[in-house]
């Protein structure tokens, strides 16, 4: 176990008193989270959150004579590359990481079942079940590899999943090889489906095809799916911009509801529009958005909050309501792009306009026993972080800060940048894009 205050970064320049002490990489077995500052020279130069206790002698501050504690930390500078520092209050709360080993490569969404199940997409086209100590079926959709950031992406498990065995997929259908070095590539469109499979045995097994031609491509296409608790498919689309393009065009297809990219879309379960989406005859329930790869419902007002990626930093959590138009390709979080202007939009919960967050999966606490009951938890790409924006019951922010920073310890727990995370009986469930998974517990 890994105390929650407990975490890890980069420094290892660290000053006490005046006394400068450089600690190498070989020496270190455990970090802490320096609060940095940073000079020319990008180095981290001071901290005044980490102390030392229980010394044998003073002045020697090293790992054979201190124990070293985090008690007093209020704020973190994570320098994640040359180009991001994330400055952020970081949480007061205490908690356990527990690994909780279940395998997987390139995993993209995941979804815990009642019985404590894991099923979870592989982008290289595998949908996975482990009961938390063994796989316990794994199936292959034929045809699809991935491609960038695509594949086989968003996975929802039915409401009576134990009982009809129905899964909620979105993945590319084109067929197609793609070439990782071919250009022409890279900047031609891909086309993503959302699909109602059965899911017996080692099968994927009687295909409805709820939505089909959601143009994409290897890099935006949002692509996560979620049940509301009023039982309707919401589905996420990035806005399919194609490497390295500026194509203003393309970006303003967002506000165009014939484009399904960009958009939230919203469907009943057999793939029927919703009677409230934004457009009469339309999937469309919300647009306006450049990348959304996170979705979850406020516990109380049962309204869909989605994680957005911005253009460099200007990330952005949203409150999604039917019809909203969220303003891209036009002003966002203070970024403007290409002085495209787009009226009446919406604002976001929360801009993140100093640093980049990268936000992907994300998940709110809705036991209200829980005292983390009504947080809205949101995994964050750049840095291995877990941020948390605390709401009221109406859903409206009332603070935010980093919760979690991955621990070079937990390494082996949850490989690589995190991906995605679920809430489920008392815990929060971690998955790294890589592989493993850890389990964060409320001391």
């Amino acid at each position: 176990m890994v105390p929650g205050k407990i975490l890890a970064l980069l420094s290892v320049v660290v000053i006490l008193g005046g006394l400068v002490i450089i600690y190498s990489e070989d020496a270190i077995e455990k970090h802490e989270v320096w609060d940095c500052s940073f000079e020319e020279d990008e180095t981290c130069i001071r901290t005044n959150i980490t102390e030392y206790e229980n010394c044998e002698s003073e002045g020697q501050y090293d790992e054979d004579h201190c124990e070293r504690t985090s008690e007093g930390i209020e704020d973190v500078t994570l320098f994640t590359d040359d180009g991001n520092y994330i400055t952020s209050e970081l949480t007061a709360e205490d908690y356990d990481v527990d690994v909780f080993d279940i395998g997987h490569n390139l995993a993209w969404d995941s979804e815990i079942l009642e019985d404590g199940s894991v099923i979870y997409s592989e982008m290289e086209g595998n949908v996975v079940m482990h009961d938390g100590e063994q796989e316990t079926k794994r199936a292959n959709l034929d045809g699809v590899e991935r491609l960038g950031n695509s594949g086989l992406l968003g996975i929802a498990a039915d409401p009576d999943f134990e009982e009809n065995h129905y899964i909620y997929l979105l993945y590319y259908s084109d067929d197609r090889e793609v070439s990782e070095d071919a250009e022409e590539e890279v900047n031609d469109p891909i086309y993503n489906r959302v699909s109602r499979f059965e899911f017996r045995d080692q099968e994927l097994t009687d295909e409805k095809v709820l939505i089909d031609n959601i143009e994409a491509n290897r890099g935006h296409s949002g692509g996560r799916l979620a049940i509301s608790p009023d039982n309707y498919l919401h589905i996420t689309t990035g806005d399919s911009e194609y490497a390295k393009t500026s194509n203003e065009d393309l970006h303003e297809r967002v506000q165009d509801p014939d484009f399904l990219g960009g958009k939230v879309l919203k469907i009943d379960l057999d793939g029927n529009p919703a009677e409230d989406n934004a457009f009469e005859d339309s999937y469309v329930y919300s647009y306006g958005l450049r990348n959304p790869q996170g979705i979850d419902f406020h516990p109380e007002t049962g309204q869909a909050f989605v994680s957005m990626h911005g253009p460099w930093r200007h990330d952005e959590v949203n409150v999604i309501e039917s019809g909203a138009n969220y303003g891209w390709p036009g002003e966002k979080c203070g970024y403007e792009y290409q002085d495209i202007e787009v009226e009446n939009t919406t604002d976001p919960l929360q801009c993140f306009e100093e640093w980049t967050l990268a936000p992907s999966g994300t998940t709110f606490v809705d036991d209200p026993d829980h005292e983390w009951y009504n947080s809205y938890f949101v995994t964050g790409l750049r840095g291995s972080i877990v941020y948390r924006i605390l709401t009221d019951g109406q859903g409206d922010r009332i603070d935010s800060e980093v919760f979690y920073i991955k621990d070079e310890l937990e390494y082996e727990a949850v490989n690589h940048r995190l991906r995605n995370i679920e809430f489920h009986n008392e815990s929060l469930y971690l998955f790294g894009d890589g592989h493993g998974a850890a389990k964060i517990t409320p001391n």
